[in-house]
């Protein structure tokens, strides 16, 4: 019986050995690897940075710039590879903390950082800053239609109700009035005419201009002009995709004070509306709007769509003769009565 026993406790201990023995060694097994990522590494470049906040007119010293890993798809163009190239130069502009230092960014000298502003600082290598007039350019002697003549329309009307704002890309239209010259004295027609009479050559008698007709009398006669030569419209579209870069003047303009006298606090007066907007376009475009508005062209901008900066747009002339066909307009046929308030003056004409 107790050979009985002790087998049985022998049994027991071994088992309770073999038990412990398993947990043992779970514990102190090699756990299983974890499968590796196989996310691509994103290819970086060593670029010049501000490592801490540079102030305008500042010295960058040493400790103010380094290189640092940057993602090479996001590298600005001309960043600096060489912190030698910043060191020791001056801020054009306040430099904040991790932005990359690009040449545009510094002066060689203090008087660097004086010379210019920050427009040119937002002005695209290869691009130029063209002021834009948000007012009419032709001539004041002209008669313009009404709302060309409104000072506080117009500009809504050539800066889309002032929805372009900077960053914003946009065309300009123009339009141009066409008048008939006479190609040898390159002015408008009709031209004088002057008799010379053989009795006394060196008094020319001046007679109206025009050409031969009969009246309804059966005399012969000249038939001139009643009115100034009017002027052919025809409008196109120009520039295209030019970046507003701001809407108004740069530097701003004191208000003038208010007149002294009477009781009673002034009202605040409104702050003018913009009459300038400054467009960065090529040099080519900068030559375009610079003839247009010379040569007294009526300008206006269009909105294009946030992102759209790569549409190349082909247009048809537009002239009087085009919406006629276009739009199937008859020509209505002269009669003997008329309803009210017909009579609208024709482009060029004198409006009320």
């Amino acid at each position: 019986m107790r050979r009985g026993r002790t087998f049985i406790l022998l049994g027991l201990v071994l088992a309770v050995g073999a038990v412990l023995a398993a947990v043992l060694l779970s514990r102190t097994s090699t756990p299983a690897k974890k499968p590796e990522s196989t996310a691509q590494p994103v290819p970086t470049t060593k670029i010049v940075v501000a490592f801490q906040p540079i102030a305008r007119g500042g010295q960058i010293i040493t400790a103010a710039v380094s290189l640092f890993d940057w993602p090479v798809t996001q590298v600005p163009t001309g960043a600096l590879t060489d912190v030698s190239k910043a060191i020791g130069k001056f801020a054009k502009i306040d430099i904040p903390q991790g932005l990359p230092i690009l040449p545009s960014m510094i002066a060689e000298s203090t008087a660097g950082t004086i010379i210019g502003g920050a427009a040119s600082l937002a002005i695209q290598p290869g691009k130029v800053g063209v002021a834009f007039p948000l007012r009419s350019t032709y001539p004041e002697k002209e008669n313009l239609p009404y709302d060309r003549r409104d000072k506080e329309v117009l500009p809504r009307l050539l800066s889309v109700a002032f929805a372009a704002q900077a960053g914003d890309r946009v065309d300009v239209l123009a339009c141009f009035w066409v008048y008939e010259l006479d190609k040898d004295f390159q002015t408008r027609r009709l031209n004088k005419f002057y008799y010379i009479n053989p009795q006394e050559p060196t008094q020319p008698l001046e007679l109206p201009a025009g050409r031969p007709a009969t009246g309804a009398s059966g005399l012969g006669g000249v038939e001139g002009p009643s009115e100034p030569q009017l002027p052919r419209m025809v409008c196109q579209w120009t520039v295209q995709n030019a970046r507003l870069l701001s809407l108004g003047d740069w530097v701003a303009v004191p208000p003038t004070p208010a007149p002294q006298g009477g009781g009673g606090q002034q009202p605040t007066p409104a702050p003018p509306l913009p009459q300038v907007a400054t467009l960065e376009v090529d040099p080519q475009d900068a030559l375009v709007l610079k003839y247009a508005r010379e040569t007294g062209a009526q300008l206006d901008m269009v909105l294009r769509a946030a992102g759209d900066k790569e549409s190349k747009f082909s247009t048809e002339a537009v002239t009087l003769q085009y919406m006629f066909e276009r739009f199937k307009v008859a020509v209505p046929p002269k009669l003997d009565y008329s309803i009210g308030g017909a009579g609208g003056a024709p482009v060029g004409a004198k409006n009320p």
